[in-house]
């Protein structure tokens, strides 16, 4: 009886990203989901978005516009393991995309922790984390370096 409840629960949708679109990061914040997507075959490529399926509240670029170059790439190391971050300009406001790794407090056992940061001017204003634990980036973030 469980099975049949549990199959006829809607779906929750796992990234804001088109079908036909990779996933690149995507994980949930509060009641709404942010995902990095990149266009079939195009490895240079970035789509942000957040929001809701049924409402997506920033999309960046903006439908039918090119960017390629607009997102900065960055990798630092840490204490056992190390920080990936992708970030967009859009006015005086940046949208950061973080995953990292670095040792834990037992000194043994790493933490995982992803996420957006916006911040204005230089000033954080939001720091928001996965809460599902996110995947971190899926896919090697070198070939999406600014050019």
């Amino acid at each position: 009886m469980a099975a049949c409840c549990a199959a006829a629960a809607p779906a929750v949708a796992a990234s804001l990203c088109a079908p036909d679109e990779p996933v690149v990061f995507a994980c949930h914040v509060g009641s709404k989901l942010v995902s990095l997507c990149r266009p079939p075959g195009d490895r240079g490529m970035l789509s942000y978005r957040f929001g809701r399926p049924e409402s997506v509240e920033l999309s960046y670029p903006e439908p039918g516009r090119q960017a390629s170059a607009a997102f900065t790439v960055k990798s630092a190391p840490l204490i056992g393991g190390g920080e990936t971050t992708v970030a967009f300009r859009r006015g005086a406001y940046t949208y950061t995309v973080y995953s990292k790794v670095a040792r834990g407090a037992d000194g043994s056992t790493p933490e995982f922790e992803d996420g957006v940061i916006v911040a204005r001017r230089g000033k954080v204003l939001s720091r928001m984390r996965c809460e599902d634990g996110g995947e971190g980036f899926r896919e090697p973030m070198g070939s999406m370096a600014a050019k």
